[in-house]
């Protein structure tokens, strides 16, 4: 009768196979759980805050062309204080900074 001390061959490849398929599912699930707040930010972005965004920019857009007007009437006046950059800035620059350049999902808070 053999007294078996070691496992054999075939046993050692089934164990090595179960470690790496053990390894191989819990490995997502923990860079998922990360990276799930990631993508709900970044649907949030796409979904919700990049099409107000838009509407904030053509809002701004066409808000633009009145107030310049307004403004190129009291130039004369006032001696050009550069208050229709600020207003330009405030109406289309920020907005398409934030509508174009923002990476998705990042900076939501707007800081």
């Amino acid at each position: 009768m053999k007294i078996a001390t070691r496992p054999g061959r075939r046993v050692r490849q089934v164990l090595v196979s179960l470690q790496i398929a053990i390894l191989v599912v819990l490995a997502p699930s923990t860079s998922l759980a990360v990276n799930n707040l990631d993508r709900f930010a970044i649907g949030f972005d796409v979904v919700v805050l990049r099409p107000l965004g838009a509407i904030r920019l053509a809002v701004g857009a066409v808000a633009l062309i009145p107030v310049g007007l307004i403004y190129s009437l009291k130039i004369p006046l006032d001696g050009g204080t550069g208050a229709l950059q600020e207003v330009a800035e405030l109406l289309v620059v920020e907005p398409a900074n934030f509508f174009f350049r923002r990476p998705l999902g990042e900076d939501l808070s707007g800081e």
